[in-house]
């Protein structure tokens, strides 16, 4: 066991698919505060230590603070980015439903004039019918 109480990262041989040897560390259980828990540290009292305990003590809460700024730094830019991402979903949104709105406006406004079109057609035909009745009435 190692002067700090973790577990020391031990080697482990794993064969792989093609007979070839690798190693892989174990990592121990809290050996790895650094990207599980940045923060874990950043409040310590290195109170009641002497000597080297309280250098190391020292040395870990700095490391654990300056970890700590950067990750909360690190957590305000993603959560930026994920402001700034919601809202152009939305203004997409907003973009599609407006788009629909209007195609529907149009496809609306496009049979309305078809109808009337046919009506006038129909009218103009109808028209055309009765004229050349009249004329064939009127010659004979």
């Amino acid at each position: 066991m190692s002067k700090s109480g973790f577990i020391i990262p031990l080697e482990d041989t794993v064969i792989g698919e093609e007979n070839a040897v690798i190693a892989v560390a174990i990592s121990p259980g809290l050996g790895n505060w650094e990207e599980t828990d940045p923060c874990r540290y950043a409040n310590q009292s290195c109170k009641g230590k002497m000597f080297g305990k309280l250098k190391s003590c020292r040395r870990q809460r700095e490391k654990s603070q300056a970890l700590c700024k950067a990750h909360e730094a690190s957590l305000q830019k993603k959560a930026q980015w994920e402001g700034q991402r919601e809202e152009m979903m939305q203004a997409l949104q907003t973009n599609l439903t407006t788009t629909a709105s209007q195609q529907q406006t149009a496809n609306s406004t496009m049979k309305s004039g078809i109808a009337v079109g046919g009506v006038a057609l129909t009218g103009a035909i109808a028209l055309a019918v009765l004229m050349l009745k009249r004329k064939k009435k009127s010659s004979k």
